[in-house]
């Protein structure tokens, strides 16, 4: 397809924005932020989460041109993403999940020292203008706005927990008191809308309550089951043996939600379909080895033995007692995938739009 092979071109530095149905780039600046964000976010979180060494290095191609082209003095600005020039040297809150990114690959020497220049502007203002000058060190007319965005704070909290530096906890101090005093009204906490003066707007972000003041929450409690290190977790009868939850390595969306690493395997169609091709092999084990009682000769060699299920050993010796324990079937397993037809998902306002439709 033509967008592949755009995309293939300009595998180091991408634009904000594409035009889907011709493949250009209909805006041409390359950054870190808007536009691009949760594509870079993704890449790494999909990596972690799918165990996908392709989207990794993917992102690793991509941090080489972010370092070598934007990066300035430890600020990334915005270039030509043909030319590599700087078209936009501002900083956008946005932006500021970038820190947390990085340490989630572990490179926290840089991700701290971007987050410190980051936190000089909150210091500045009480809160992150949407964009800030970085040669004029001052707000940039028509985004001195402050949405009550979660990004610095989310990122103060991945690197809290990667490094237990105190400085991070003074942001999230500064932050809960700074949102108290300037935002916060009779009905809720308001938008900034400019953070020159703290005028306020007459809204409330969703995002507010559920992802900054969750990264809040996160950041002074240690002992939050989202950050469980593997040392509890919940034992689940899945349809083929066991499961593990809730043991930690929790993934946030874009949103702040987080997933559990380990339901992925729990609802993995592929696991399913490995573990019945297991089934099936040792049953034809054990019909051979039946059948073998009745031979006078024996094989020498020992039996193919399958590779065993996560948490399973698997041996000729304690394959029947393996069975045994085996939990009867259920019409209704305790843990079930349900899928979902592939026309019923073609579906509006609960109208199934079938192939024919």
């Amino acid at each position: 397809m033509e967008i592949e092979h755009t995309l293939d071109q300009m595998i180091s530095k991408v634009g904000n924005h594409i035009d889907v149905l011709t493949g250009k780039w209909v805006a041409q600046d390359a950054g870190i932020g808007a536009g691009v964000d949760s594509y870079f976010e993704y890449l790494v979180k999909g990596a972690i989460l799918l165990q996908d060494k392709k989207l990794m290095a993917m992102f690793l191609e991509y941090n080489k041109a972010i370092r070598n082209y934007t990066r300035f003095d430890d600020w990334y600005l915005w270039v030509q993403m043909y030319k590599g020039t700087v078209s936009m040297p501002v900083f956008q809150s946005l932006e500021a999940y970038w820190p947390g990114l990085q340490s989630l690959i572990g490179d926290i020497d840089n991700a701290m020292r971007t987050f410190l220049n980051y936190y000089t502007v909150w210091k500045q203002f009480g809160g992150l203008p949407e964009f800030y000058n970085i040669p004029q060190g001052y707000t940039v007319e028509k985004r001195e706005g402050y949405p009550l965005r979660p990004e610095l704070i989310e990122s103060a909290m991945y690197l809290y927990r990667a490094t237990g530096d105190p400085t991070l906890l003074e942001l999230g101090r500064d932050a809960v008191e700074s949102i108290e005093k300037i935002s916060k009204v009779e009905c809720g906490f308001a938008t900034i809308k400019d953070l020159r003066d703290h005028k306020l707007d007459n809204r409330m972000e969703s995002f507010f309550l559920a992802e900054t003041v969750k990264y809040l929450y996160l950041l002074f409690d240690p002992t939050n089951f989202i950050h469980n290190n593997g040392s509890t977790f919940d034992a689940v009868i899945a349809p083929y043996g066991e499961c593990i939850l809730g043991a930690g390595g929790y993934i946030f969306n874009t949103e702040a939600h987080p997933i559990d690493p380990a339901a992925l395997h729990c609802c993995q169609r592929l696991k399913e379909e490995q573990w019945e091709v297991e089934d099936l092999m040792r049953e034809f084990y054990s019909l051979k080895r039946s059948r073998s009682k009745f031979q006078k000769n024996t094989v020498s060699s020992g039996p193919w033995e399958p590779p065993a299920r996560p948490g399973t050993l698997f041996s000729p010796e304690n394959h029947d007692q393996a069975r045994e324990r085996k939990p009867a079937k259920q019409k209704v397993p305790l843990l079930s995938c349900p899928s979902q037809p592939f026309t019923s998902k073609l579906a509006l306002l609960g109208q199934v739009f079938l192939d024919s439709s």
